[in-house]
């Protein structure tokens, strides 16, 4: 089985490429380079430009630079009108389009060389429900939740997604109603709303200069987001969802980011907003599907929205990841290679130690040509820890990292994680973060779930101190060089659970970890809460066995990092620590207290007067 997202196709598809312009003639010139360096050959690509009422100088500056390159291309329309807004604007390109794929991108895009290939790679691959494919931003990437496995996601953003025509004019494109900010997030919800799948499509880049610093509030993005979530919700959300809407909305007068005429903002929507609601009230969603909406955003979003990924090496160094499974699991399986095939990191190695059975050899093979290498080992029934330790013994790796089979890395896992140790060689283990996901199961064979919940519950920044205390690194977060396994062996197979924590505890003892603010892979719990109870009695029942196992191990620490340590031990043990020193401090400067200190005073001058007499 080979990733259809990492193949260039093998004739090129006749495209129409969207582009929307406005005052947009400093970008002009690298959007267009980056056309012409594409891998997918451009002459056949017709590109749609249509400018919104631009100055006069800027469009005179696109204009020459498109006529220049036009040679180049299938064919190059450009249009001029007024300013209709974003959606608007492709919907009149939309209208002149003829080839069975549509790509809408900003000006401000720089395409990396093969990332529409990829992308077209893709759309030929998947079936007609799939109507859309986004792709990935840097430096920015967009931190919402898709699944790393079969890659949908709940919408997709048009500042670079290629669309399936029919399905654009199925539905009849954008909503005009909605100017800038959000329209994408509609059409999405729309196109869903008609039956339609929407992907994500990690593996096609684009460059996306959106911000000029991380956490910008722009007043357009602020003003105009605000107002399509209202009417996504008057549309598409439930009774209390639009009650929490206008609740969120109206409260924008008491606080809000500040943006500059933020009251004349606030009024000029209140006025669209009740001259529209009607509008969206009448064109409800026809189906029964649930539409997400949590707060200002539309479902969850994985932590790390301002993350800057480091440059790769430019050798990069091969990464081994050893899945562990057993009997009944190849469904879990699968998505776990799934996640894995998806990587955007080119060099991986996967050991799948199957523990007691030998169910996993056909769909091993079937991911044979994913990776660089992939290896099955099926082993007799002895435990976890074992299975890890053959899969370490047998890892031919320079990093070496664990996925157990029903958890899933997103795309970008192991680029983050083998960047970031690259970017810090004093770090001999890079952790990011893991989103808790409560899942629960419907069938094992064929494989049906329901996510019931998604949270962060981990996210620390490394203190091995801490770490001596309560392990707060799920183990498929974690990426380490193998020189770690070398000086400390692998899990313990005395263990029973908890084998990963005795494992980071070991290597912390002469090793630095670095911690990477971003959600990069997800873990399950059980749903049900009288499973998830029993499965953490078990944990907790053994911590003790845990912190036994540490008991003879030593770590040299300096008298500075002693006294970090008590500090540190102090706040993730007690809710309140006050030493001495403070006690003594309080009663001896607060006036109020003072006057509690007379006796002392009175009964010590009398001892000492005693003395001299």
């Amino acid at each position: 089985m080979i990733d259809p997202a990492s193949q260039v196709p093998p004739t090129a598809v006749s495209l129409d490429l969207s582009v929307v312009t406005y005052n947009s003639a400093r970008w002009m010139a690298a959007f267009l380079q980056s056309l012409l360096k594409q891998r997918y050959p451009v002459a056949s690509i017709r590109l749609l430009v249509r400018d919104n009422g631009s100055d006069p100088a800027q469009y005179a500056a696109c204009k020459a630079l498109l006529e220049d390159a036009a040679h180049h291309f299938a064919d190059m329309i450009l249009t001029r009108g007024e300013n209709v807004g974003f959606g608007a604007g492709h919907n009149h390109n939309l209208r002149i389009a003829q080839a069975p794929l549509f790509l809408v991108c900003n000006v401000d895009i720089e395409f990396h060389p093969d990332s529409i290939a990829r992308a077209v790679a893709q759309a030929m691959q998947d079936p007609e429900r799939v109507a859309c494919w986004e792709f990935r931003q840097q430096p920015y990437e967009h931190p919402k939740l898709y699944h790393p496995a079969s890659l949908e996601t709940g919408w997709c953003s048009s500042a670079c997604a290629l669309f399936r025509r029919s399905a654009l004019e199925r539905v009849g494109g954008y909503e005009t109603r909605i100017f800038l900010y959000g329209e994408d997030v509609e059409l999405s919800y729309r196109l869903r709303d008609h039956g339609y799948i929407l992907k994500y499509c990690p593996q096609a880049v684009c460059i996306h200069h959106t911000y000029t610093h991380a956490g910008e509030i722009k007043p357009r993005q602020f003003f105009g987001s605000t107002l399509a979530n209202l009417y996504l919700r008057l549309r598409y959300g439930s009774p209390w969802d639009i009650l929490v809407g206008w609740a969120l909305f109206l409260a924008l007068w008491l606080h809000s980011p500040p943006v500059p005429d933020k009251y004349a903002g606030l009024a000029a929507n209140l006025w669209a907003a009740i001259r529209n609601t009607p509008y969206f009230l009448r064109s409800r969603k026809r189906s029964d599907t649930r539409f997400a909406f949590l707060r200002w955003d539309y479902g969850v979003r994985r932590s790390g929205a301002f993350h800057v990924t480091p440059p790769l090496p430019t050798e990069p160094p091969l990464v081994s990841i050893i899945v562990r499974t057993y009997a009944g699991r190849q469904g879990w399986l699968r998505e776990c290679l799934k996640s894995l095939a998806h990587q955007t990191y080119p060099r991986i190695e996967v050991i799948v130690v199957e523990d007691g059975s030998r169910e996993a050899a056909d769909l091993v093979e079937e991911y044979q040509p994913c990776f660089e290498r992939i290896v099955y080992l099926p082993q007799p029934k002895r435990g976890r820890c074992h299975a890890g330790n053959v899969g370490l013994e047998n890892a031919t790796g320079e990093l070496l990292g664990f996925l157990d089979d029903d958890d899933l890395l997103f795309a970008d896992h192991l680029e983050v994680l083998v960047a970031e140790l690259s970017a810090h060689p004093e770090c001999e283990l890079a952790y990011a973060v893991g989103m808790e996901v409560a899942t629960r199961v419907h069938s094992i064979t064929p494989l049906m779930y329901e996510e019931t919940r998604h949270a962060i519950v981990y996210r620390q920044p490394y203190s091995r101190f801490a770490l001596w205390n309560h392990n707060y690194i799920p183990i498929q977060t974690a990426l380490f060089r193998r020189t770690l396994y070398l000086r400390h062996g692998g899990f313990d197979e005395t263990l029973e659970y908890l084998e990963d924590w005795n494992l980071w505890t070991r290597f912390s003892l002469d090793a630095s970890f670095h911690f990477v603010d971003k959600t990069t892979s997800l873990y399950r719990v059980p749903a049900d809460g009288h499973d998830e109870r029993q499965r953490q009695d078990k944990l907790d029942g053994y911590y003790a066995t845990a912190r036994s196992k540490q008991r003879n191990m030593q770590a040299r620490l300096s008298l500075a990092e002693l006294e970090t340590y008590f500090h540190e031990h102090a706040r993730h043990t007690y809710l309140v620590a006050i030493s001495f020193s403070q006690v003594r401090k309080l009663l001896v400067s607060s006036w109020l207290l003072r006057p509690l200190l007379w006796p002392a005073r009175i009964v010590t001058w009398a001892i000492r007067r005693r003395r001299r007499t």
